[in-house]
């Protein structure tokens, strides 16, 4: 059975030495969750850029080019000048229809850009069966992508809400959020795609004792792109800097993602809070969890979310968390945690809440308790069950 994946956001990295990598948010585990229903061909758009070896393994996961197929689109979207060219545009649909031909069954992941709608398309011209998994909130995921985006949001937004009508298999991250913004008639499942692991007590037990003896700086961070404005790190920025106005102490904010978070910089610099921003640039998977381990507070201050996989895994970690109260972030953080989108004064505010040790302990405890519910071992067999019974239809 030949399976063809599908993503549009995200892309295929290469060194200088012909390596091949994805971004941080797919490894072999994922890749194996499909490689269990049959032969995979993987369909991303290229990164330009081309890294040297030792960068490129430090900061991407790398692809097995032995256990499954790989086809590197055009990326249509960088530069922009890509967007008009008739000639890219045709090498994308002329591609994505020969695989989907070849294929027996679709996956497309994030519906709500040209890739993956173009995937769905050809699906059904093809007659071919199509699974969609559903990640995260359309139109915010385009408006803050400058000009461009705010034009192309509502569009995307309209084509998802149809492509999920029309969908006789979906899979949400979230348990309720995503499916009340796009429904389906056909079956569906909700669950995270997060792969937590080692979710032993000795974790929590050893961020209790850290919490206590702490006698430094509250460390604070935040694990997303650098350079998209949607993910919030400003919010945070211009919450430091409202705290240092007030006379509190300083309080470090370290920022691990890809890009070069030159905005960053400019914005902490305008509040004053320069000193307090670390960028820690992009971690690979399986060092993420130290990273979390070093944080006091993770904060999520996006402004359009699906089921955050970095909330879940700095919860596995024991990690207190703040975050926005969008997409399916209420259905894992604290009410006490949330607050609005932009709102840096009520950011500030729940910094300044967690500068109390016994609330991070109360926290750590809340959260460890809650990342039990989404532990590896309980969401793969509802997951493995669910993708199989697709491949399985028409059999």
């Amino acid at each position: 059975m030949r399976l063809l994946y599908v993503h549009g956001g995200s892309r295929w990295k290469f060194d200088t030495e012909g390596g091949l990598y994805t971004d941080t948010s797919s490894n072999q585990d994922v890749w194996d969750r499909y490689l269990r229903c049959g032969s995979l061909t993987v369909v991303l758009r290229r990164d330009p850029g081309v890294y040297p070896p030792q960068t490129a393994a430090a900061r991407f996961n790398a692809f097995d080019r032995s256990r499954a197929d790989w086809v590197a689109l055009p990326d249509l979207y960088r530069p922009a000048s890509h967007w008009f060219c008739p000639r890219l545009r045709w090498q994308v649909e002329r591609e994505i229809a020969r695989q989907v031909r070849l294929a027996d069954r679709v996956i497309v992941r994030g519906p709500g850009n040209v890739y993956a709608d173009t995937a769905l398309r050809w699906a059904r011209r093809c007659r071919k069966p199509c699974l969609i998994e559903v990640t995260g909130l359309v139109w915010e995921g385009a408006w803050y992508h400058g000009p461009a985006g705010k034009l192309a949001a509502p569009w995307r937004e309209l084509q998802c809400r149809r492509s999920l009508r029309q969908a006789d298999w979906a899979v949400y991250v979230t348990r309720r959020a995503l499916q009340k913004r796009y429904p389906t008639a056909g079956a569906s499942i909700g669950c995270s795609d997060v792969e937590l692991t080692g979710l032993d007590p000795r974790v929590l037990s050893s961020r209790l004792r850290r919490t206590s003896a702490q006698s430094g700086p509250l460390v604070i961070g935040t694990a997303a792109s650098l350079d998209n404005g949607g993910k919030g790190q400003k919010v945070v920025i211009r919450a430091l800097g409202l705290l240092r106005r007030q006379g509190w102490p300083p309080i470090e904010y370290r920022l691990a993602g890809g890009g070069d978070g030159r905005k960053l910089l400019a914005c902490a610099e305008r509040w004053g809070v320069r000193q307090q921003v670390k960028l820690s640039g992009c971690i690979r998977h399986d060092a993420m969890r130290q990273w979390y381990d070093q944080l006091d507070v993770y904060i999520h201050p996006s402004y359009g979310e699906g089921l955050s996989r970095a909330i879940l895994e700095a919860m596995a970690r024991a990690c207190p968390v703040l975050s926005t109260a969008v997409g399916g972030a209420g259905e894992l953080t604290d009410p006490g945690c949330l607050f609005e989108p932009g709102d840096f004064r009520q950011a500030a505010r729940l910094l300044q809440k967690m500068s109390s040790p016994a609330v991070r302990q109360a926290q750590a405890m809340a959260c460890f308790a809650r990342a039990q519910d989404y532990a590896k071992a309980r969401l793969d067999p509802l997951r493995e069950a669910f993708y199989l019974a697709f491949m399985q239809e028409g059999t």
